[in-house]
This record gives C-alpha cells, sequence and structure tokens, in this order.
C-alpha cells in the first residue's frame, strides 16, 4: 500500500496533471491540432511513457536522486491513465471525440487494463515498496505496453494520418516517434544493467538497440528508399538531424560501457539521463519541423 504522504503526493500530482491537461484543451487555436495528429500522437506518448515509467521507477530502486524520480514516476503513471481515458472515451467539448472503430476501442481497453499492473506498480515502487509482485510486474508489463501501443499507432495510420501529408513527411514523423521511444528504452536498460535487471543477453540487446537508432538517424539525413524516407528536406531539419547525432555521440558511450558490463556508478546513469532527455527533446522539436513542411 501506498503510505499516506505518497498517498497525498501522488494525489496532488494528478490534480496537476489533470488541471494541465484541462488547460491544453482549452488553449484555443493556437495549440490547435487536427484530431487525427493528437490522436495519433497521444498513442506515441503512451508507448514512450510506458517505458519512461519503467526508468523513473529503476532510478528510484538505484537509490539515484530517489525523491526526485519518485515524483517523475508517480506524474508519468497518472498522466498514462489520464491519456488512455481520453483516447478512449474522448473529452467532453475537446477536440478528441470517443474512439469509434470498435476493434481500435477493444484493443485500447484492453492495452488499459494491461497497463494498470504497470501504472499501479510505479506508484508502489515510488511510495518505498521494492517487495517481489511490484518489480516483477513493472519489468513485466512496461516494454509489453509500449509495443502495444506502437502496434495500435501503425495500424490507426490510414486512418488518422492527414490525408495531404506526403508519405515521406509521415514516414520521417513515425520514425521519430519511434527514436524517441528507443531512447527510453536504452536509458530503462542502463539502470536495469546498473541493477542487473536485465535478461542473459542483455548487454547484446542493447548494443542492437543501438545500432538500430543510429541506422534510422542516418536514414532520416540522406533518406532510405525501402523506410520511405527521402533525405533531409532542407537545411534547418538536416543542422537538427546533425545535432541529435552530436549528442548521440556522448551518451553512446555511457550505454556502450553499460552494455559491456563495465560498472555503473550512479553519476553515469544520471548523465545518461540528463543527455537522453536533451535527445528526446531535440526529437519532438524535429517532429514538429516536419508537420510544418
Amino acid at each position: 500500500m501506498l503510505r499516506p504522504m505518497k498517498l497525498q503526493r501522488a494525489k496532488t500530482l494528478g490534480f496537476w496533471v489533470r488541471l494541465f491537461l484541462a488547460m491544453l484543451l482549452c488553449a484555443g487555436s493556437a495549440l490547435a491540432q487536427d484530431a487525427g495528429s493528437l490522436r495519433m500522437d497521444l498513442m506515441a506518448q503512451q508507448g514512450q511513457r510506458a517505458l519512461r515509467i519503467a526508468k523513473s521507477a529503476c532510478l528510484v530502486m538505484s537509490g539515484s536522486q530517489s525523491e526526485l524520480h519518485a515524483d517523475a514516476a508517480t506524474e508519468t503513471a497518472l498522466e498514462f491513465d489520464a491519456t488512455m481515458m481520453r483516447l478512449i472515451d474522448g473529452v467532453a467539448e475537446g477536440e478528441l471525440a470517443p474512439e469509434k472503430d470498435n476493434r481500435r476501442r477493444q484493443k485500447l481497453e484492453e492495452i488499459s487494463r494491461l497497463s494498470k499492473g504497470l501504472t499501479r506498480s510505479s506508484l508502489q515502487i515510488a511510495a518505498g515498496d521494492f517487495h517481489t509482485i511490484p518489480v516483477s510486474l513493472l519489468l513485466v508489463r512496461n516494454q509489453h505496453v509500449a509495443n502495444q501501443m506502437f502496434e495500435v499507432l501503425s495500424e490507426s495510420a490510414p486512418t488518422y494520418a492527414p490525408a495531404e501529408q506526403p508519405a515521406e513527411v509521415r514516414n520521417a514523423i513515425g520514425l521519430l516517434q519511434a527514436q524517441h521511444a528507443l531512447i527510453e528504452e536504452l536509458l530503462r536498460d542502463v539502470c536495469y544493467a546498473r541493477l542487473s535487471l536485465g535478461p542473459e543477453d542483455h548487454g547484446a540487446q542493447m548494443i542492437a538497440k543501438m545500432r538500430r537508432f543510429e541506422a534510422a538517424n542516418a536514414a532520416l539525413i540522406t533518406g532510405d528508399a525501402e523506410r520511405g524516407l527521402s533525405k533531409a528536406p532542407n537545411i534547418s531539419i538536416k543542422i537538427a538531424l546533425g545535432q541529435v547525432d552530436s549528442k548521440w555521440i556522448s551518451l553512446h558511450a555511457l550505454l556502450n560501457d553499460a552494455a559491456t558490463g563495465k560498472e555503473q556508478d550512479v553519476r553515469d546513469v544520471q548523465l545518461a539521463s540528463v543527455l537522453g532527455e536533451t535527445l528526446t527533446h531535440r526529437m519532438t522539436k524535429l517532429i514538429k519541423m516536419y508537420r510544418k513542411l
């Protein structure tokens, strides 16, 4: 059970998350976005959040700035639950209607049920409960929930992507969203490595993910016919992709140390988290740049 003070903090954070979402919905045309793109963004963010929840909870268990990461795990879990409700039931007087496709709605409801084990476990861990059940649920559910969210996103693209959006732009946005999730996954993996929470081939899996990230970023810069990508469409996007590449070099060294079994100091985990956050912010900026094309 959540300790009383931690429970109160979760309720308080939940209030501010709900208030933020309400303000966002009422912000007017300045933040306007077509409903299809908004729905696809929310699905991608949910996949990323599932992985971020696990990363933050793992950092709590590692003793790395526990209070800070406990707050992050709590806030992200509450935001995840609130966003699942938006995706399924829509928002009254908002730009997001209830999901009308029965098959897709059933899939989202299934993910919502599955995710309860993830979000509730993260709240317990944030409150200092490191017992076997919450930790096991966290480890088992986070990747599965993320994969399911991206599967629904992929299936939804033909329905919700703007009709006038060129295929190359849509593919680039989708790949950047996947790259964002991959960074969240790798940051989680660094923490897993420090606490020996990963599978036997954890290091090999990390190296494979790192290579995927590098190949995808190169494809975004130079183009890749098999991925349906043209080269960076203008100099601003090319520079922004180069900035992702340069920041990746700094993060790569820390990821490689974790993947090859080098002992990780808590400061290494913290630095990786900071560098990763910078990368994900740059990818979010890139998605906005592609949307303006």
